[in-house]
C-alpha cells in the first residue's frame, strides 16, 4: 500500500497547476483510489480550511494517515514535496529562457481557466455528495436532499455574503451549526 500511496503523490506533486484548490481534483481522484470515501474527503477539505500550510502537504498526510498510519502520513507527506524540489531548481536554471518563450506562456495561460474548472468540478463533487448522498452525476437520480447539510450551507452562505466572514470562522459556524443540529435531531 505504501508503494501505492507513495505512487499517487508524485502524480500529484508533478500534476498539481494552478494552486492548492485547482489540485483538489487530482487529489479526489487519487484518494478514490486508495479507498477513501467522499465523506473523507469532505472532511479533508474541512481540515485545509483550518490548518495552515499547502493543501496538497495537508491532503498527504491526511491522506496518508488513514491510509497507513504514521508512516503513510510520512512517506506521503515527503513524496508530494519531492517534485517541487526538483522543479524548482531547474526552473531558476532555465528561468531565462522560459521567461520569453512564448508557446510555454500560452500554455501557461490556458491553464488557468483549467484550473477554476478543476476547483468547480470538486466543488460540484462535494455538493452532491453532502447535500444529495450520491457519489456522480449519473446517481442524480437516486439523490436524497439532506436538509440539515442544505440548511447549514444556506447559513453559511448568507452570513458570508452579509458579513464577509473569514474562510476559517465559515468553517466554525458550519461545524457549530452542524454539531447543534446533530444533537437536537
Amino acid at each position: 500500500m505504501i508503494i501505492t500511496l507513495i505512487l499517487a503523490f508524485l502524480k500529484i506533486g508533478f500534476l498539481g497547476f494552478g494552486g492548492g484548490y485547482a489540485m483538489l481534483s487530482l487529489i479526489y481522484a487519487e484518494s478514490a483510489h486508495l479507498g477513501l470515501s467522499a465523506a473523507q474527503f469532505a472532511d479533508l477539505n474541512a481540515l485545509d480550511g483550518l490548518i495552515p500550510g499547502p493543501i496538497a502537504i495537508n491532503s498527504a498526510t491526511y491522506i496518508g494517515q488513514l491510509t497507513d498510519g504514521f508512516s503513510g502520513a510520512l512517506a506521503a507527506t515527503l513524496t508530494v514535496c519531492v517534485p517541487s524540489l526538483v522543479i524548482v531548481p531547474l526552473y531558476l536554471h532555465f528561468e531565462h529562457r522560459i521567461k520569453n518563450n512564448w508557446g510555454l506562456s500560452a500554455i501557461l495561460r490556458g491553464i488557468k481557466p483549467a484550473s477554476a474548472g478543476l476547483v468547480l468540478a470538486v466543488a460540484v463533487s462535494l455538493a452532491l455528495t453532502t447535500i444529495g448522498g450520491v457519489d456522480t452525476l449519473g446517481q442524480i437520480g437516486q439523490a436524497q436532499l439532506n436538509w440539515a447539510n442544505l440548511l447549514v450551507l444556506v447559513i453559511v452562505l448568507l452570513m458570508d455574503a452579509k458579513w464577509h466572514l473569514n474562510p476559517i470562522f465559515s468553517i466554525l459556524i458550519a461545524g457549530l451549526i452542524g454539531g447543534v443540529w446533530y444533537y437536537l435531531v
